[in-house]
């Protein structure tokens, strides 16, 4: 393992304009009701699953993700309650904030496609040329839907030294200091399908590309592409009407608990400055009914999620929201599929809340039915949040009262169906798909959980 650098001279600053990242109060109506939400407005996305023909084996990034480091450091006990400044970041190994994740980029280049964005990416990090019309575009995700509703585009390419330009490394410009990280298929594996479950120090990306690898892209291999199809298509149920969007960043930054911060530190004799945007870590459950083989997933609605997915729109590329004529989509934009999650306070039991959650949608378990399958870091890049991945049988629950929720709904999706749900694009996070791969190959594969 490569060792870690010194961090020192950490500093933050409240006060601060981004340029990757924006918070807003966002008001729209929705079936004739005012409502308001936050919205940060943050860029999307690319990453890209890289595979080494000549030495067979995975091609994935380790880097300093200072949101990661910041995230960890301030939840530990000692520093609880303590204002940023008051904490000595110096006596913390920054090891803390090291990820291994996919090679990945900001869509912040005018006139690239995503391919394209995702193509100077592998140059850049890794050092292989590689020709955008080759990249094998997996799956669009939504990546925070509760406040930026931003996408982000993965890709598959596989490379040999025959592609080799460059050692790699990241943008020296920028203070990228990038370290390739090779991983074998049997390390790989024991991620996409561990024993008992996978802790990942990237994003979830990681567990969904591994997964997607071995059980998924090959149909020699029982997976996805070996299922035949149904003719299943997810739509939206009673979407409501939803309108008259308007921004203001002159809101109360606690109401929401938008927090943001700029830090400022010093590693490998660069100073570098990088803006946070902390959130609490959180638990999700990949819900499954055994006796009636069924997924369920909630559908949600994400106005976030509606305005992340017009602005992607080509015709959309560099227009300001106001001059985005919002009124003019569909509303079924604003709705996404997703598994069951919950925000876990600090240093509490997650497997605690994600019970309780699970309770709320009318489904009481005891703790020790929760499963726990995958660990990972969501928010590398701004939030530096943990989630935690559990599964659990629905079939054996004590049916209680629900918690109403006019703006989620409960969504059963045959086992038989899930083969086709899994080629529709910005349906929800990674872990949507994910839990429809676990399915597919955990559960049809031992026939338990």
């Amino acid at each position: 393992m490569t060792s870690s650098p010194k961090i020192s001279d950490v500093s933050f600053i409240s006060d601060f304009v981004s340029k990757y990242q924006k918070g807003m109060e966002m008001t729209y109506t929705i079936d004739g009701k005012s409502r308001e939400c936050e919205f940060n407005k943050k860029m999307g996305s690319v990453a890209i699953i890289l595979f080494h023909k000549g030495l067979n084996k995975f091609l994935l990034v380790r880097q300093f993700r200072p949101a990661v480091f910041v995230g960890h450091v301030s939840r530990l006990p000692e520093n609880e309650g303590k204002d940023f400044n008051e904490i000595d970041w110096n006596n913390y190994d920054p090891e803390l904030g090291f990820t291994i994740e996919l090679c990945a980029g900001l869509i912040d280049k005018e006139g690239l496609t995503p391919a394209e964005i995702a193509s100077e990416e592998v140059a850049e990090e890794c050092g292989y040329r590689v020709d955008p019309e080759d990249l094998l575009h997996i799956c669009t995700f939504i990546v925070g839907a509760h406040q930026s509703g931003s996408l982000q585009y993965l890709y598959y390419i596989e490379v040999d030294e025959s592609m080799k330009i460059s050692e790699g490394g990241g943008n020296v410009h920028d203070g990228e200091v990038i370290t390739k990280v090779f991983l074998t298929r049997e390390e790989a594996l024991a991620i996409a399908r561990p024993e008992t479950h996978a802790v990942v120090k990237g994003p979830p990306g990681v567990l969904f590309a591994m997964q997607w690898w071995f059980f998924i892209l090959n149909p020699d291999r029982k997976g996805l592409i070996a299922s035949p199809p149904s003719d299943y298509k997810f739509i939206p149920h009673n979407p409501k009407p939803i309108s008259d969007f308007q921004f203001t960043t002159d809101f109360d930054k606690k109401k929401y608990g938008y927090n943001p911060k700029r830090m400022t530190f010093t590693m490998y004799g660069i100073t570098r400055s990088w803006d946070l945007a902390l959130c609490p870590d959180t638990a999700t459950c990949i819900m499954v009914d055994m006796t009636k083989r069924q997924l369920i997933l909630l559908q949600k609605l994400r106005p976030p999620v509606f305005i992340g997915k017009c602005r992607a729109m080509e015709e959309n590329a560099g227009k300001s929201l106001d001059e985005i004529d919002f009124s003019s989509y569909d509303a079924n934009l604003a709705y996404t599929l997703e598994p069951a999650v919950t925000k876990v306070p600090q240093h509490d039991d997650p497997r605690k809340f994600i019970r309780i959650a699970v309770k709320h949608l009318g489904y009481d378990l005891p703790e020790s039915d929760f499963q726990l399958k995958g660990k990972c870091i969501p928010g590398i890049g701004q939030s530096g949040d943990t989630q935690f991945i559990y599964a659990v049988d629905v079939s054996k629950a004590r049916i209680c009262e629900k918690e109403e929720d006019e703006d989620v709904e409960e969504v059963r999706i045959g086992f038989n169906d899930l083969a086709s749900l899994y080629t529709q694009h910005r349906l929800g996070a990674p872990t949507t798909y994910y839990a429809m791969g676990f399915v597919l190959d955990q559960l049809l594969e031992r026939h338990t959980l």
